[in-house]
C-alpha cells in the first residue's frame, strides 16, 4: 500500500487550529474543518444546481453535522432505524428523511409507523410485499441495480450485477405493477452505483439505463441518481448530463452525497509513541484499528501529513496500538524522523472513519471536534469508560 503522491494539504488556519486542540485534548481524536464542508457543497450545488441533496448520514452522522446541513436546506438519506431517529432529533421532517437500505422488517416498518414514516426505498420486491401490507399508503422509490461492471473496490461496487443492492433491470415493470395495484405511492426510481467512483463512464452508463427505464415505465414524479462521487470527479460535465436526463422525463432530480462532502474535511490525530525495527521499520501511534478500520476493511489509503518538523527522513510503517499484524494505518511511508509525541494528521478522514469506530480490545470511541473557522466544537466527548461498560450485567 503506497501513499498517493497528490491530495489535498491542510489549510494553513486548520493546521494551526488543529495544533491548538491538540495541546488540550487526549489523542488519538477526530477533528473536521466546517469550511472545507461548505465549499465541497457549493461546488455540488453548482454543477447540480436543481437537484434535491440527501447527505448520506452513515459518511458522518455526527449531530452538529446534520444541523448544519439542515440549515442550508440539505436532507438526509438514513439506511437505519437509528439514523432515522438521529435525522429527526436533529430537526428534520418526515419528507426530508430517505430510508434505503436492503432489509427493512414487519417490526422495523412497525415502529417507523410510530416515530413518523419518512420517505422509504423499496430494495427488492420482497421490501415492496412487506410495505405494502404495513405501510400501504407510504411514500417510495424502486432501487434499481443497473447491472454495470462499476470501477470500484468490490466491497463498494452495489451497482455490479451481483450485489445485494436493488431489482435488476428486467424486474422493475412487475414490481411496479405490484406497487401499483397496492395503495404505494411510487414517486420513481432510485440508482446507487457505488462509493469513491472516479470515472465518468460509469455515472453515464447508469444514466442511460435510467433513460431507459423512464421511458418504458414512466412517468414518476423523482429521478434518484445516488451518489458515490469520488474526491477527484469532475462535476461539472456530469451535473450537465444529470439536470438533462431527469429533465427530459419530468422529474425531481436527488442525489445522496455523502463522502464527497465530508471525507477531504476531516483528519484523525495521532501522537507518535517510539520507532520499531524488525524487517520492517515501524512508527507506533497511538490510533489504529479501532479509530480507523477503513485501511483493513476496503485497503483504503489515507494521505498522511506531519505536524512537526526534521529535516531528516526515513521510511515507516504506522503501526496502531491493537494485537492484531493488520493493526497499520499506512506502509512505506516517508516522514521526517519524528521523536515521542510528535503529533500526524491522518487525511481524508472525514467519511466513514469516525462512524466506523468500534470498541475492540475496549477501546473508547474518540472525541469528536469541529472547526467552524474561528473555535472548536465538540460535537461528540470520548467515551468515559462507565459509558464503555454501561450496557453490560
Amino acid at each position: 500500500m503506497s501513499m498517493p503522491q497528490s491530495y489535498t494539504a491542510l489549510r494553513p488556519e486548520f493546521k494551526e487550529a488543529l495544533l491548538q486542540a491538540a495541546s488540550q485534548f487526549e489523542t488519538p481524536f477526530y477533528a473536521y474543518d466546517w469550511p472545507t464542508i461548505l465549499k465541497r457543497l457549493e461546488r455540488l450545488q453548482k454543477a447540480f444546481p436543481q437537484a434535491e441533496l440527501f447527505y448520506a448520514i452513515k459518511a458522518n452522522p455526527r449531530l452538529g453535522l446534520l444541523k448544519r446541513f439542515l440549515e442550508r436546506g440539505v436532507f438526509v438519506e438514513a439506511v437505519s432505524l437509528g439514523e432515522v431517529l438521529r435525522a429527526y432529533k436533529a430537526g428534520f421532517r418526515r419528507n426530508e428523511v430517505l430510508l434505503n437500505g436492503p432489509v427493512k422488517t414487519p417490526a422495523m416498518l412497525e415502529e417507523l409507523n410510530r416515530m413518523g414514516l419518512p420517505i422509504l426505498g423499496l430494495d427488492s420486491l420482497a421490501d415492496l410485499e412487506r410495505a405494502s401490507r404495513v405501510l400501504p399508503r407510504a411514500r417510495v422509490l424502486l432501487r434499481v441495480n443497473p447491472d454495470l461492471p462499476i470501477v470500484t473496490h468490490d466491497h463498494l461496487a452495489t451497482g455490479r450485477g451481483h450485489s445485494k443492492f436493488g431489482i435488476l433491470p428486467e424486474e422493475v415493470g412487475p414490481a411496479l405493477e405490484r406497487a401499483r395495484r397496492s395503495r404505494l405511492e411510487v414517486l420513481g426510481l432510485h440508482i446507487h452505483l457505488g462509493s469513491a467512483l472516479e470515472h465518468p463512464e460509469d455515472y453515464q452508463a447508469g444514466y442511460r439505463v435510467m433513460d431507459e427505464l423512464y421511458r418504458t415505465h414512466g412517468p414518476f414524479q423523482v429521478m434518484n441518481l445516488g451518489g458515490g462521487f469520488g474526491l477527484g470527479l469532475d462535476l461539472d460535465a456530469l451535473g450537465a448530463q444529470a439536470t438533462a436526463l431527469a429533465h427530459r422525463h419530468g422529474a425531481e432530480l436527488w442525489l445522496e452525497p455523502g463522502r464527497y462532502l465530508v471525507a477531504e474535511a476531516g483528519v484523525l490525530v495521532t501522537r507518535c509513541w517510539g520507532i520499531k525495527r524488525t524487517r520492517r521499520n515501524y512508527l507506533l501511534i497511538d490510533a489504529g484499528m479501532s479509530q480507523l478500520i477503513r485501511p483493513m476493511l476496503y485497503g483504503a489509503v489515507h494521505p498522511v501529513e506531519p505536524l512537526y518538523h526534521n529535516p531528516r527522513q526515513a521510511t515507516y510503517d504506522l503501526a496502531g496500538p491493537a494485537c492484531e499484524s493488520g493493526d497499520v494505518l499506512a506502509r512505506d511511508l516517508t516522514l521526517p524522523e519524528p521523536k515521542e509525541g510528535d503529533l500526524l494528521a491522518v487525511l481524508q478522514a472525514g467519511a466513514y472513519a469516525g462512524s466506523m469506530s468500534s470498541n475492540y480490545l475496549d477501546t473508547p470511541r474518540p472525541l469528536e471536534l469541529l472547526w467552524t473557522g474561528q473555535d472548536w466544537e465538540v460535537i461528540r466527548r470520548r467515551q468515559s469508560w462507565e459509558a464503555l461498560l454501561e450496557d453490560e450485567l
